[in-house]
């Protein structure tokens, strides 16, 4: 039982900071990217304004679902390695997409990260 209330808290901690980094992305704008010290990576296209808020999005419906299933993990353990999979999947997609579009590792690296570390938690849960 410890153990299961300890893997809630975790889901539910990981989950607050999904939701808020989706949100961040929604209302980002060059300004926010300046205060994070990166506001040379900003694109004012619209195009890529468009993907960051869905992105944006995508990460909040995500965060908002891990919570839901913070309530009981055991359940939904399938579940977190199908998400895992996606997740790397994603990961994977972004870091050949950076590289033969010749970008720098700067402009992806982090979401790459991000992704990975999601799948990895997601791994473990699964578990």
């Amino acid at each position: 039982m410890h153990k299961n209330a300890a893997l809630q808290i975790i889901l539910k901690v990981v989950s607050v900071l999904i939701t808020v980094g989706g949100a961040v992305r929604l209302v980002a704008n060059k300004q926010t990217f300046q205060s994070f010290l990166i506001g040379e990576l900003w694109v004012d296209h619209s195009y890529f304004v468009y993907i960051y808020r869905v992105l944006g999005a995508f990460s909040v419906f995500v965060g908002i679902t891990v919570f839901c299933v913070a309530q009981d993990p055991a359940q939904y353990s399938r579940l977190f390695k199908v998400w895992g999979l996606c997740f790397l999947f994603i990961a994977i997609v972004m870091f050949l997409a950076g590289y033969f579009l010749h970008m720098s590792f700067v402009h992806y690296g982090f979401d790459f990260a991000f992704c990975v570390l999601i799948a990895l938690v997601c791994f473990s849960l699964s578990r």
